[in-house]
């Protein structure tokens, strides 16, 4: 399921427009598991639809194309307004039988069985509804018959003060058009924001009763760049932080995060440009041990991103990533 939690908006605040490329890395601990699109970049080039096509293959076997996709549609403002995804539900396995063929009593193929798998496709969305200063307001996860939204309030400086998630119904015999049913609210956070200085900002996190279960104070150079964040939670001794180191054009070059909320956790993420200032290599680490090595290639003509692949070093695979675009 697709979450947001309070640091994207710090994230969209602080990072949004530093750069010309379409993808920057966020300020979200961890690896990113969401793609954050540069808005102005977006709508600079008129791109209206962007379609990753997915294909895995393991270490010594054969690329299979499962049919996999990521699908992202954005307004004429270039922010996202719908993402959906699809996954495999169901393999239907079907035995093709060839024959044995025999020319001139000269043998040109063997008979035998081979497997051929049908793949039944679930489709996972979510959609973003924005206010009039293009503000997320509220996002949409859909799952089959499942519904949950997500609604966000701000303050005068564009924080987050209220973000309240709840299950909802569908009562409209249209899926595509929603109708909203009941509504059972899930999670009533809000947020205090207090500017402890110029660099500096406090934000108290409140539960469903109001009573404050967890601060966070985050850190920021005289860019306005987020450099570091930590979180304590006051009924329990877990500790989170986050570090962000930046290239001196302002580019996010490396992100880490600790936490011994379940042992001690510690993952980094490295990020290295070329010579335009694109996202050319990402590395993700767990404990010090690589996981996953990210390249993108980019059109020569456009210096669009045409292409990236992703080297997952435990599972000793390969996603291949090829990006189609629709313009407006």
């Amino acid at each position: 399921m697709f979450k947001i939690k309070i640091f994207i908006f710090i994230s969209f605040l602080v990072f949004g427009k530093l750069s010309a490329q379409m993808l920057n890395p966020t300020t979200t601990p961890g690896p990113d598991k969401f793609p954050n699109f540069n808005s102005e970049y977006i709508k600079k080039h008129e791109i209206k639809v962007l379609i990753f096509d997915i294909m895995d293959k393991k270490d010594l076997q054969i690329a299979e194309d499962k049919g996999l996709i990521h699908y992202y549609e954005f307004n004429k403002e270039g922010l996202l307004t719908r993402f959906y995804y699809t996954i495999i539900s169901k393999t239907i396995s079907h035995e093709i039988h060839t024959e044995f063929v025999n020319k001139k009593t000269k043998k040109v193929r063997n008979g035998g069985v081979r497997i051929k798998n049908e793949f039944i496709y679930d489709t996972i969305s979510t959609y973003f509804f924005y206010d009039t200063i293009n503000r997320l307001k509220m996002t949409r996860f859909n799952d089959g018959n499942y519904y949950e939204s997500t609604y966000f309030d701000y303050n005068e400086t564009n924080l987050p003060v209220k973000i309240i998630r709840a299950k909802e119904t569908n009562v409209s015999t249209d899926k595509t058009n929603f109708q909203l049913g009941m509504q059972y609210v899930l999670s009533d956070e809000r947020f205090q924001q207090i500017k402890t200085s110029n660099r500096q900002i406090k934000t108290i996190c409140l539960n469903d009763e109001g009573r404050t279960y967890k601060e966070i104070i985050s850190n920021f150079d005289d860019a306005n760049h987020l450099i570091s964040t930590s979180e304590s939670y006051i009924a329990t001794w877990i500790n989170q932080e986050s570090f962000f180191k930046y290239s001196l054009s302002g580019q996010m070059i490396e992100k880490s995060f600790h936490s011994n909320s379940g042992g001690s956790i510690n993952v980094k993420t490295s990020y290295e440009y070329d010579s335009s200032g694109n996202l050319f290599t990402e590395k993700q680490f767990k404990n010090d041990v690589l996981l996953n090595e990210l390249s993108y290639i980019y059109d020569e003509s456009d210096r669009r991103v045409k292409s990236f692949l992703n080297r997952d070093h435990v599972n000793k695979s390969i996603r291949i990533t090829k990006v189609a675009y629709k313009f407006w």
